[in-house]
């Protein structure tokens, strides 16, 4: 706008030049109506001031790690002078790593109509993402003045989810040393526990005669059977802990951190496993989720995705130990960026007869010795997520007895 009123300034100087040293009208008559343009500038914004309306919407409320979400503002003239030329400014936070963006573009409205503009963001990495929607700016005519629309929305969050990767082994073993008294019983499903009454139903020929309700049978005077409760298996755990991430490079060692919860989380509910997944929460305690659809799961993300990085002198693991210290667990999971003394710690009190596999986030350096030693130590094998530069290593997988800290 500032250019403008130069250039502005700059033709009404030649005018006057013009009109003072020419005795041609044509001069006078043109340096009248250059005095006339601020006014008439000034009276249409004026005009434009309280007519438009802009609103921020997003098209879907979540999406996947390199995929493009797409949004759009709408700017609505409700008046009958029409903007030739509207400036839209939106910015993109990262709300982990509190990065911003800024994107522009311009768009003209006419009088009484509405004006859509569609906006595509890629996302390279998961988390959660902020839309705002920071000014629609109105130029009036030969730019000199402009002023704002009103915004009705302005504000718009969205999750980008992790890829969805197959994680190579399964991540549950077999382990015959830990006991597991089952406490909690399917209702939606029937089973054989005789412990735990599922529902009744009416006879069916083959039903066994020990599973006949004979108060319910005589009170109905037809023959009633008991089904059966069928015990839920959650004897998994996995617990994830973020801590402080790099500038440089932080966003890919979350996004594979959050990629491996995924693949785990993903390969026991298609194994029809319920498990435990636990996080630090925004208070700073420790937040358990039971998942056993993809839907469960993807409402936990949504919280994990409001997890701030993690003190080191602190972990998921010790904190979960205080809170659940009688529960126990066949196999236990735990996903970090970095694998601390707190984090052991607290794995020592969880572990009891458990299988605890630790999968340690970090920027690969292939061929250096470090990477090389680290492959050399793997017991369980590697699961290799992405070949972007990132891979999710499985760095401790200890037997029953074993000691976290052994070699």
């Amino acid at each position: 706008m500032i250019l403008n009123w130069v250039l502005y300034l700059l033709i009404m100087g030649m005018l006057t030049v013009g009109a003072t040293i020419f005795t041609e009208r044509i001069f006078v008559v043109m340096l009248v109506f250059g005095l006339m343009v601020p006014i008439v500038s000034l009276f249409v914004v004026l005009l434009l001031r309280r007519k438009f309306v802009a609103v921020l919407h997003a098209d879907t409320e979540a999406c996947h790690a390199g995929e493009r979400f797409r949004f759009h503002v709408s700017v609505t003239n409700h008046g009958r002078v029409p903007c030739g030329h509207a400036e839209i400014t939106v910015t993109n936070e990262d709300m982990l790593f509190d990065d911003s963006d800024i994107m522009q573009m311009r768009t003209a409205v006419a009088g009484r109509s509405k004006s859509r503009c569609d906006l595509y963001l890629y996302v390279t990495h998961c988390g959660r993402l902020q839309l705002t929607l920071r000014s629609v700016r109105l130029y009036a005519p030969f730019g000199l003045f402009a002023t704002d629309a009103r915004i009705e929305h302005s504000v718009t969050a969205f999750d980008v989810y992790p890829d969805e990767v197959e994680v190579t082994v399964s991540p549950v073993r077999e382990n015959p040393y830990a006991y597991i008294a089952e406490e909690e019983y399917s209702t939606t499903r029937p089973g054989d526990d005789p412990s735990e009454v599922f529902g009744v139903r009416e006879y069916r020929p083959g039903d066994k005669q020990n599973r006949i309700h004979w108060n319910l049978t005589a009170a109905r005077d037809e023959l009633i059977v008991k089904e059966l409760g069928l015990p839920i298996d959650t004897s998994t755990l996995l617990l994830v802990d973020c801590y402080e991430l790099p500038r440089r490079n932080g966003e890919e060692i979350y996004d594979a951190l959050m990629t491996t919860v995924a693949a785990l989380a993903r390969n026991m509910i298609g194994a029809r496993r319920i498990f435990y997944l636990a996080w630090v929460n925004e208070s700073g305690n420790a937040w358990r989720y039971r998942v056993s659809t993809e839907e469960d799961f993807l409402l936990a993300l949504t919280q994990i995705f409001e997890m701030r990085p993690t003190e080191r002198t602190t972990s998921v693991t010790s904190l979960y130990a205080s809170l659940y210290a009688k529960e126990r667990y066949r196999n236990i999971l735990y996903a970090t960026t970095e694998l601390t003394p707190a984090a052991e710690a607290g794995l020592a009190q969880l572990r009891y007869d458990s299988n605890v596999t630790v999968y340690e986030i970090k920027a690969d350096t292939a061929g250096s010795a470090a990477a090389e030693r680290l492959r050399n130590a793997l017991r369980g094998g590697s699961v290799v997520m992405r070949e972007d530069g990132y891979r999710i290593q499985t760095v401790h997988t200890r037997s029953v007895s074993a000691d976290l800290n052994a070699e």
